[in-house]
């Protein structure tokens, strides 16, 4: 499903039977960035989607080109950012101290960034994915390992498959998604999505859901927190904010 910014307002009309989903306040999750020289962060964090705060944002960052394995659980600094995302940074040491060329101290960081609403929906601008390591293993010479978008060169050396990712998923059986529980309700109450052979994929900037049954796709841009449908003609259709429809699905 292509998504593309537009402005179409449609409506469903009906009685419907929301899906209930309980959470705790702060939902656990799981986060996996793999980073443009292929080194990578394995961690996890809490985040409550009430109050759009993200806390214990911790985990491993490997330097897969050098090898060097850093435990990062300081999380110093988070912020809401203009387009729905949450940024946040989590450093090796108690503070914020780190640069590169030349390194000033043996710290390192990293940076995710997801949506607001659902972060398994991923990012809402992956230049905002970033890392820094100047632990002493980290680069032999007068600078670190780095992935930094603001820097040139934006990575130190050649190295990697080029690839730039982050996968967000709940932690344990009971906790659902946000946006997993509103393709669900659409299933159970809309006729037009069955669930037979449904296609389900993540792309960079959207969740989607294709229905070979019907030949329609529904999908959720990441970049603005959009529902869309592509209808059998190919077009598409904006279906306004993914929270008004959190609301009428009981997904909150």
């Amino acid at each position: 499903m292509k998504i593309t910014t537009m402005i179409v307002p449609l409506v469903f009309v009906g009685i419907v039977t929301p899906i209930q989903i309980t959470q705790a306040a702060a939902v656990s999750y799981n986060v996996s960035v793999v980073f443009l020289d292929d080194t990578t962060f394995t961690g996890s964090f809490k985040y409550d989607v009430k109050t759009k705060k993200i806390s214990n944002l911790q985990g491993i960052l490997d330097d897969v080109l050098m090898g060097d394995i850093v435990w990062l659980s300081k999380q110093l600094t988070w912020t809401k950012d203009r387009n729905g995302g949450i940024t946040a940074s989590v450093y090796a040491m108690n503070t914020k101290a780190i640069r590169t060329d030349p390194p000033i101290n043996n710290n390192a960081y990293v940076t995710i960034n997801f949506n607001a609403l659902d972060p398994s929906l991923g990012a809402t601008n992956l230049n905002k994915l970033a890392y820094m390591d100047c632990t002493p293993g980290a680069l032999m010479g007068q600078t670190c390992m780095y992935d930094l978008s603001w820097h040139n060169p934006v990575i130190p050396m050649e190295g990697g498959h080029g690839k730039l990712s982050i996968k967000i998923t709940p932690k344990g059986k009971s906790k659902v998604a946000r946006s997993t529980c509103f393709f669900d309700w659409a299933e159970n109450t809309y006729s037009e999505f069955s669930s037979i052979g449904v296609i389900s994929q993540p792309r960079p900037l959207a969740s989607y859901r294709y229905y070979p049954e019907s030949q329609v796709s529904l999908g959720i841009s990441s970049a603005d927190s959009h529902v869309y449908y592509q209808g059998v003609d190919g077009s598409i259709q904006d279906w306004g904010h993914l929270s008004t429809w959190l609301d009428t699905a009981g997904c909150q």
